[in-house]
């Protein structure tokens, strides 16, 4: 089946979109003690219930039944300075495309159980979120035609089992079934409406998506203990392939409003940790990290007419995340801890859109837990993260007499929020 050059320029434009939230902003936050310090060594470092998230083995470090509940706030910080030149017939405009603030805060939970069977057998569960934010423009941005709105949600369910071979070496296995649903918008900019005589309406959706649809996955992980104070983790979370399905509408070519499907590959993530106690109150904690971003080539929508379209070639890069973090005993009942990561970016220059924030990073992270009782703790975190400024340049071809070329510069920064609150049973 074909499809006019108007049409492919609106479907290409919008679901680029949907990348933001699968290589900018993957969610770690899943618990404060380990936001503290920067998720270094998280994986190796069984301190309450949520590190099951990161390694299902830990679980059997625990010799009784766990509850651990966590709150954060993730607060980014995206500007986008830059200009659009469109070119309709042989007259090109120049306008300013400058938008402060695009990306939406957004609180992120999380809940984790875990329970002894016996000595050597545990199981849990956890439910928590690997993937999400949002990016919004205002109606006077003059680049709507490359991001308007954007908005993906997801959340995983965890069932994991332990099992410890021996005093020194456990393992474990876990099922994810997640939960996805994404809102995407391209616009049409007011000049753009103003240049064409009002042929194309003034913010009117180039195209809109709703979708939704779950996927599931597994995931799985070692701990080993080769002596006292030294613990080591390795732990691995598949490929999970989440096949978002629903509405599309537009404005402009009423053939596309109709159902369709898109597959948003969610990476492997593997990840290698140290934990090693210097002294009885001070002890260092190591991660690395990497995020298959490579399995992220090309994006392709299916229309439920049948029409398939190779939407835009993506060519991710995997990614390695390194974190470094301290942990002090303070006293019987305050633990303070600090952190620092480097996180690297999965978009290739060639690649970038204003609608993915994303590049490298560094994390500066403090965190404090205080104990209650002998069976409660109350953790908080704080986290800044640091973007590198990027370089942006994206070219739309329109139709034949109508082209735009935007050229910006992306800052990003964010600002985490943690709270939990964990209880031995």
């Amino acid at each position: 089946m074909r499809i006019n050059k108007l049409s492919l320029a609106v479907l290409t434009a919008v679901t680029c979109s949907s990348q933001v939230f699968a290589a900018g902003f993957q969610i770690n936050e899943h618990s404060a003690n380990g936001l503290g310090r920067a998720f270094a060594g998280q994986a190796a470092t069984p301190e309450n219930a949520s590190v099951l998230a990161t390694n299902p083995a830990a679980m059997t470090q625990f010799n009784q039944r766990q509850i651990s509940a966590t709150l954060s706030y993730i607060d980014p910080e995206l500007d986008i300075i830059g200009e659009v030149t469109t070119t309709i017939g042989a007259t090109p405009v120049t306008l300013p495309a400058t938008e402060h603030n695009v990306a939406d805060g957004a609180f992120v939970p999380a809940l984790f159980y875990t329970a002894p069977v016996n000595e050597q057998l545990s199981w849990g569960l956890g439910i928590f979120a690997n993937y999400g934010l949002s990016t919004d423009y205002s109606e006077q941005f003059n680049a709507l035609n490359f991001a308007d709105y954007a908005s993906v949600k997801t959340v995983t369910f965890n069932p994991a089992i332990a099992y410890k071979i021996s005093p020194e070496l456990s393992v474990g296995f876990g099922l994810n079934a997640v939960y996805g649903e994404a809102e995407i918008k391209t616009s049409v900019p007011a000049y753009l409406s103003a240049a064409t005589g009002g042929a194309l309406p003034a913010n009117g959706k180039m195209l809109a998506l709703a979708y939704d649809d779950w996927a599931y996955g597994w995931n799985a992980g070692v701990f080993y203990t080769p002596a006292a104070g030294t613990h080591i983790a390795l732990s691995y979370r598949g490929k999970t392939d989440l096949n978002l399905a629903g509405d599309i509408e537009s404005d402009l070519v009423a053939a596309l409003n109709q159902g369709g499907q898109l597959t948003l590959p969610l990476p492997a993530i593997a990840e290698f940790a140290v934990g090693q106690a210097i002294n009885d109150k001070l002890s260092v904690q190591f991660s690395l990290t990497h995020t298959q971003w490579s399995a992220f080539k090309q994006l392709e929508a299916e229309l439920d007419s049948g029409l398939v379209v190779p939407v835009k070639e993506e060519n991710f890069e995997s990614t390695l995340r390194g974190a470094l973090g301290v942990t002090y005993q303070y006293s019987s009942e305050l633990t303070l801890r600090a952190g620092y990561a480097y996180d690297d970016g999965a978009v290739s220059i060639e690649n970038r859109t204003i609608s993915i924030p994303d590049t490298d990073r560094q994390w500066f992270t403090l965190g404090a837990s205080y104990k209650l009782s002998n069976d409660a703790s109350i953790d908080f975190a704080y986290g800044y993260l640091q973007g590198r400024e990027a370089k942006v340049h994206e070219q739309q071809q329109l139709n034949a007499f109508i082209s735009s070329e935007l050229n910006a510069i992306q800052h990003a920064e964010a600002h985490v929020l943690s709270v939990q609150y964990s209880l031995a049973l």
